[in-house]
């Protein structure tokens, strides 16, 4: 892709078809696509890129727009970092507003009509997908709504109605609220706002729910806020309450507990657990990720070998994280007594049987070592790591190709590796061959599940190691989050012109020396808009971390650099 003229891959991305098949490329091959188009003209950067590869532009080229180029960014797909830059320019062009890019910061460029009316287009509505909001522009959002006595609770983006002052709700209505905010995501709260439980206080007043047991009307009105009750609700609650339970991000083991109490009571839409069987597990919707070995128990062999394969793909889809989908493999495994084995008794694997993703039931982690041939594994090691997820298993395929490859793994088995590559130790990783970029943003690939910061160091600086190779643009996005696993000396290395164009990257694992490091590389990577505090300071604030003292010298160096007299924190 490097070695394409850029010339040609701009005609490219005007063929309908070649877009849909870069899109199922890797997204390091994606995003040199668009580096390329983009180094023709940063200024028709949104009018060149394709629609649906938008998200990688970089959001410094987003910050200042003509009124030309506006007219098609609304066809574009953004993320929720280039929509927090793009809505400024947007806002005071047209009133067609990209909704997930509201701040506090831009906001205050608006008339206040103008943001009330923007409050009420996030809500939710028919036919239209839910606008992704954080906390921080929630409770901005409510700021410019809350003395108004003519809201109603529908008029207004479910979220925000956690921030609701709930003395304004009167007795008559209390009911009418909850329900409204039974359509919210639970999630977005921080926990030290504690909003989860001061709500469920007030919902206990206003509903009359007394004691652990809630009626099918309380229910029913609680919504999405089921998912904050502990186990004792859940499991003495109507059954009604499974069904809610489906909408949650995520459920704690109590939670847990309390939803396989329940079901196993037999007293739900599921009935006896003796009537259990294959269309069960399917109308469960998303629970059976969470549902433990008891559970998985009371279905048979051949019940699992069907579901679970259509199962563990949709929820590969949406980016499930590796380690619950570990805890699902481990959960719903044929439980095998234990024995000595001498031999492979399982039957040998082969690439017939790879092709049936739910051969790896039929195996412990002996026998998956006794029965996988060398051969066969490198053959099919990419289907193999995708299929296999438990540690131990992981290991076998690990030694295996170490056995194989004395001098260290190379990039054409490494790129292959998937979850596998997270059970290799930091030695076995110093042995590795990582010499292009494409094996180094494949070992990165957070869907394969988290690094230590002793692997991914070793993973990085492995890769540094190759003469020419730097934290270049393409690495800086390839390794993210874990850049806070190198020390000062490397981070210094990077040129505040890759840092300009780089994503945002999250800091919150980084000491206060690595953020302070990357703070003034971007610092002086987005010197040009210091005129500008509002671009500045979107840009920039993914740098600063959650320590104080960063924060102040960002609002000095603001104030020094902009022309404004005052300026309100976002």
């Amino acid at each position: 892709m490097s070695s394409i003229p850029s010339s040609q891959l701009l005609t490219l991305s005007q063929n309908p078809t070649f877009v849909n098949n870069i899109l199922k490329a890797p997204e390091v091959l994606q995003e040199k696509f668009v580096q390329k188009i983009i180094s023709i003209d940063e200024t028709e950067a949104v009018v060149n890129v394709p629609n649906e590869l938008a998200t990688y532009i970089p959001r410094v080229l987003l910050a200042s727009l003509n009124t030309v180029k506006i007219s098609v960014v609304n066809q574009k797909n953004w993320n929720q970092g280039q929509a927090v830059v793009l809505f400024g320019p947007v806002a005071s062009a047209t009133s067609n507003l990209i909704l997930q890019g509201f701040t506090s910061t831009s906001a205050q460029a608006l008339p206040v009509q103008k943001v009330i009316q923007l409050v009420h287009a996030c809500r939710l509505r028919p036919g239209r997908s839910k606008v992704p909001l954080q906390e921080s522009q929630l409770t901005s959002m409510y700021t410019y709504v809350k003395n108004d006595t003519s809201l109603t609770f529908s008029d207004v983006p479910p979220d925000m109605l956690l921030y609701y002052d709930y003395e304004m709700v009167q007795k008559v209505n209390c009911s009418l609220y909850f329900s409204a905010l039974g359509r919210a995501d639970f999630s977005v709260s921080s926990s030290f706002l504690n909003r989860q439980k001061i709500l469920f206080n007030n919902a206990q007043t206003c509903l009359g729910i007394s004691g652990f047991n809630l009626n099918k009307t309380q229910v029913a009105i609680l919504g999405n806020m089921t998912c904050t009750l502990n186990s004792s609700y859940i499991q003495n609650s109507d059954p009604l309450i499974i069904e809610k339970l489906k909408n949650c991000g995520d459920l704690t083991d109590f939670q847990v507990s309390g939803i396989q109490t329940l079901l196993f009571s037999g007293n739900t839409n599921y009935g006896n657990l003796s009537t259990w069987n294959l269309q069960t597990l399917q109308q469960l919707g998303p629970l059976p990720l969470y549902l433990n070995q008891d559970f998985w128990n009371k279905f048979n062999f051949t019940e699992k070998k069907i579901f679970l394969p259509s199962f563990m793909s949709a929820l590969r889809a949406k980016n499930t994280p590796v380690t619950k989908l570990q805890s699902l493999f481990t959960a719903s495994k044929q439980n095998f007594r234990r024995r000595r084995d001498t031999g492979c008794t399982a039957g040998y694997i082969t690439d017939t049987t790879i092709a049936d993703q739910s051969f790896i039931l039929n195996y412990t982690s002996t026998q998956f070592d006794l029965c996988l041939n060398i051969t066969v594994l490198i053959n099919n090691l990419a289907a193999i790591t995708q299929i296999v997820l438990d540690p131990s298993m992981e290991m076998v395929i690990l030694n295996k190709l170490n056995q194989v490859y004395l001098s260290g793994l190379g990039d054409s088995v490494l790129q292959l590796l998937g979850p596998t590559s997270r059970v290799a130790n930091v030695s076995e990783i110093k042995s590795w061959n990582i010499t292009s970029l494409d094996t180094l943003a494949s070992l990165m690939n957070p869907v394969n599940g988290a690094w230590t910061s002793d692997q991914s160091n070793a993973v990085i600086m492995n890769y540094l190691r190759v003469p020419g190779h730097t934290l270049g643009l393409a690495e800086i996005n390839a390794i993210m989050s874990d850049i806070c696993s190198l020390n000062t000396s490397a981070l210094n290395n990077i040129t505040a012109e890759n840092l300009r164009y780089a994503n945002p990257i999250d800091l919150s694992n980084c000491t206060i020396d690595q953020k302070t490091a990357l703070y003034n590389i971007a610092n002086i990577s987005f010197s040009s808009l210091h005129s500008n505090a509002t671009e500045f300071f979107l840009l920039i604030r993914s740098f600063l971390g959650k320590h104080t003292y960063i924060h102040k010298f960002l609002y000095t160096a603001i104030l020094t650099h902009s022309n404004k007299t005052s300026i309100r924190p976002a």
